[in-house]
């Protein structure tokens, strides 16, 4: 498998309106991609695309994983993660945070189906690789936002994904514990699964990040690796200001912004 997902000629409508154009765009193994852009560039329908919930028409496609042939939805979907800022409001407040991370084998909101032991162990796994084995038994609802999106990380991760997708993940988060999940993800460059992070904080870009993707007005503004995408140059004609940029710690921080 030389890519992961793959997009052609994509125009997508949504309630009669056009949300992309001509999205042409492939990831390769082992690269991660932060796609970056304003509110309204059409981050999310992007992601929804790749998920297969927004179907391309005049003859676009997209193919996942290597098969150039159109294969069933389902089978590459249990090969995606997906996090994302309001996921945790589909769970009853009183669901247990172990319960909410097992619920990742079943590709469901709650437990419809009972955990085997090797279940739960895999689950203590992962919450223990992520630092959140003391919720265990607490419930999502009794928990901070911070904590619970690291839950949702952990039901992600549960089915070892080939792609995690993590759209505004931190979205809604204070400062410091916007750090500490982005640390947290950190720790994923030790896996094999590879990562779209989508965003419009450039601060929020990992280290981990190779290739760089900025929508615009639903269309692909410009796309390439990182070093070459994260430049003031760059990012000022993305986002139409002039903007001065600083790299600390393998990580790009807006030091100046005026229109």
């Amino acid at each position: 498998m030389s890519w992961l997902v793959r997009i052609y000629n994509a125009d997508v409508f949504l309630n009669g309106n056009q949300v992309l154009k001509a999205i042409d765009w492939t990831m390769k193994k082992n690269e991660n991609w932060a796609v970056v852009g304003v509110n309204g560039a059409g981050k999310t329908s992007f992601m929804r695309l790749i998920f297969g919930e927004l179907i391309p028409i005049h003859g676009g496609g997209v193919r996942w994983f290597g098969n150039e042939k159109h294969g069933p939805l389902n089978d590459a979907r249990k090969r995606i993660g997906f996090v994302s800022a309001d996921f945790q409001e589909n769970y009853a407040p009183t669901t247990l945070c172990k319960n909410v991370v097992i619920s990742g084998f079943f590709s469901s909101i709650g437990l419809y189906k009972k955990a085997n032991k090797k279940q739960k162990e895999i689950a203590s796994y992962w919450m223990e690789f992520l630092g959140i084995q003391s919720l265990e038994n607490k419930s999502i609802g009794k928990i901070s936002y911070g904590e619970a999106r690291r839950i949702l990380l952990a039901r992600a991760l549960i089915n070892l994904p080939d792609l995690l997708i993590l759209d505004e993940p931190c979205s809604g988060l204070d400062i410091p514990t916007k750090e500490l999940f982005l640390q947290t993800l950190d720790k994923l460059a030790k896996t094999k699964t590879q990562l779209i992070y989508v965003t419009h904080h450039i601060d929020e870009i990992l280290p981990l990040t190779t290739h760089v993707l900025f929508l615009k007005n639903g269309t692909i503004f410009s796309k390439g690796t990182k070093s070459k995408m994260l430049t003031g140059h760059q990012l000022s004609k993305a986002f139409g200001c002039h903007l001065k940029l600083k790299k600390t710690s393998g990580r790009y921080w807006v030091t100046e912004s005026r229109l």
